[in-house]
């Protein structure tokens, strides 16, 4: 019995844009053979250990599994959600017919929750997904959309926010960009466990080699000065939010968070999408802009019994997913 669990790469369709960026960010690993699927994978390391959001015993003994214990990850940390495969919910580890040497898990992002022979299923934070309605031609329409409540929060961070100016970088030479929206990411992600590559310059530089034009740069500057951006990815008839950073001050003042998204709204309406994949985190930020929690988690496959019963461990006695309440910012049909 499979497992719908999204869209996979396969051997038909080797040098997919998405393959091609996995294959150049740092801790790529090669591509393993997963139930039929070609698939993209890398070595996962937690930077940033002294992060205030998981205990930092937990963050370090972590680290030293996932970098020394053979955990790998199909796709790769610095794509979230790129890559969803399909799983066959009764062959176990057999579905990886080359088990590769020194491994002893192997992490696959799914979605929903499904439960898998010889795996232990670990439910994350929802990806967090908005529709557009095709009625929508401008950002106007967007909020004569939503219900007055939600219409006059959207307008109050549009006021709060209105000191930082919006420009659009995407065609810009990479040096009149990259080095200050990697020092902004490198703030935002300051105080926060992530498995990212270190150099977050160079990753913000090979998405745009790979995608190009595809692959959006929104900044914003406040008195002179580059405060923030918000990067999203155009991929077949879907946008993606992917990196986000900005001074720490204006999550407060400007309420950035809110903003940045729903500038990416207004992207997604101007370039005819179908719709928003916001990402996982701040759900209920997102859930107030119309998006809908998909239910996505972490399937680890693992040949050994010391492996499963450390992640049965973890899901068991320390995972725990924030609370959340669904929104329903628009107005009945």
């Amino acid at each position: 019995m499979e497992v719908a669990a999204g869209s996979g790469g396969s051997s038909a369709k080797p040098a997919s844009r998405s393959d091609q960026l996995m294959q150049q960010l740092p801790g790529y690993a090669g591509m393993i053979r997963l139930n039929g699927q070609t698939l993209p994978h890398a070595y996962v390391s937690l930077n940033r250990p002294t992060g205030k959001y998981v205990h930092r015993a937990l963050l370090k003994i972590a680290s030293v599994l996932l970098d020394r214990g053979g955990v790998r990850t199909v796709g790769h940390p610095g794509a979230p959600g790129m890559t969803l495969p399909l799983l066959d919910a009764d062959r176990g580890f057999a579905q990886i017919p080359i088990w590769p040497k020194g491994y002893s898990a192997v992490a696959v992002n799914v979605l929903g929750h499904p439960s898998i022979r010889e795996a232990v299923t670990v439910p994350a934070e929802p990806f967090m997904m908005l529709d557009l309605d095709p009625a929508w031609h401008s950002f106007e329409d967007y909020l004569a959309a939503m219900k007055t409540k939600y219409r006059t929060r959207a307008r109050r961070v549009q006021t709060l926010s209105a000191h930082c100016s919006l420009s659009e970088c995407t065609d810009w030479p990479d040096a009149d960009w990259l080095d200050w929206a990697g020092e902004l990411l490198g703030k935002t992600l300051a105080d926060k466990a992530v498995a990212l590559p270190d150099d977050l310059r160079g990753l913000l530089a090979t998405f745009k080699r790979v995608y190009g034009a595809d692959f959006h740069v929104l900044g914003y500057q406040s008195k002179g000065q580059w405060v923030g951006f918000i990067t999203a990815l155009h991929e077949g008839d879907s946008l993606f939010a992917m990196h986000m950073g900005f001074e720490p001050e204006l999550a407060r003042e400007a309420h950035f968070y809110q903003r940045s998204m729903m500038d990416v709204v207004d992207l997604g309406i101007r370039l005819r999408a179908t719709g928003v994949n916001m990402g996982r985190t701040a759900t209920e930020i997102k859930s107030s802009l119309g998006a809908k929690p998909l239910a996505n988690s972490y399937v680890f496959i693992a040949n050994c019994f010391w492996m499963r019963w450390l992640v049965s461990a973890y899901l068991r006695w320390f995972h725990r997913l924030p609370a959340y309440e669904v929104r329903s910012p628009f107005r009945e049909a």
